[in-house]
């Protein structure tokens, strides 16, 4: 199947910038016209306007910022974190706009190389920096040798180097401060059984499920996989997923840990052993370039 992140279309639309894969626009259009978007939470009446505005906003497509459907390389990357979908807050959007990279090159480019998957690597750390590490560096900062003696600045470029053998990979391409059920299945497809129109992925995210399916089906690729977030959704997407052997659970999805004690394989039996092995295998190969 052929990269739909290679095709992008920026217009605006109903007033609004939209960055979105080309082959999903006609989706994401139908989405943007329907009554029941954006999805609303029920708030009381006699609610201040500042809790409606925000319950407004809870579920809205964020889709002015570009889209981080996966990121680092999903085709030879020795562990792949499986999320949901990337958040989105007002401090996200500022330094989405205002980073550029050593080399002159704006973030939201560096997403965009990512996701063709010409210059593709881990670039979640980029928008870090020594006060916040973000969410997935406060997440994954336990995979780093000895973190809790480094500072943050450290902490940084050790997570730069371990990353080089991870990718991340998220179940729905667009940002939202929380999602929302109604994006599950926003294509359409015919039934196997029957020429019935039904509901179904968009094309970016078969992309991305013919991706892991290939990996986890090669029988001499070992890719661990580990969900953090969301597990029957993935598991519907990619059955295969259930029954392979390197897939792996966090222990709490609504509060996902990395930790590799919190880490289980689908039946729930630690496998925090083999993580930590892995690990000490990647932090040795970046004590091994630095020498």
């Amino acid at each position: 199947m052929e990269n739909p992140w290679i095709d992008t279309t920026l217009e605006i639309y109903n007033g609004e910038e939209i960055i979105v894969a080309t082959a999903d626009l006609k989706y994401i259009k139908k989405l943007l016209n329907s009554k029941k978007y954006p999805p609303v939470d029920k708030v009381d009446d006699d609610a201040s306007e500042e809790t409606k505005k925000a319950a407004e906003e809870k579920y809205k497509l964020q889709l002015s910022v570009y889209p981080q459907h996966f990121v680092g390389n999903i085709d030879k990357a020795k562990i792949i974190i499986l999320s949901l979908n990337p958040g989105y807050s007002t401090e996200y959007y500022d330094a989405y706009k205002n980073r550029i990279n050593k080399n002159g090159t704006k973030y939201e480019q560096t997403i965009k190389e990512n996701l063709e998957m010409v210059r593709p690597f881990f670039h979640a750390f980029e928008l870090s920096n020594e006060s916040d590490l973000g969410y997935w560096g406060n997440k994954m900062k336990c995979w780093v040798e000895d973190y809790d003696k480094k500072d943050n600045k450290k902490i940084i470029e050790s997570l730069k180097k371990i990353t080089e053998n991870i990718a991340l990979a998220e179940f729905f391409p667009y940002h939202s401060i929380s999602y929302n059920g109604m994006y599950d299945k926003l294509g359409k497809g015919t039934s196997s059984n029957s020429n019935r129109k039904i509901k179904d992925y968009l094309p970016t995210q078969k992309f991305l499920f013919e991706k892991i399916k290939k990996r986890i089906d090669d029988k001499n690729d070992k890719v661990i996989i580990i969900l953090t977030r969301s597990f029957a959704k993935w598991y519907e997407a990619i059955p295969e997923l259930k029954n392979y052997e390197n897939c792996y659970e966090v222990n709490n999805p609504n509060h996902p840990s990395l930790k590799p004690e919190n880490i289980l394989k689908v039946t729930r039996v630690s496998v925090e052993s083999k993580i930590n092995t892995l690990l000490n295998e990647l932090n040795k190969e970046v004590q091994t370039r630095k020498q």
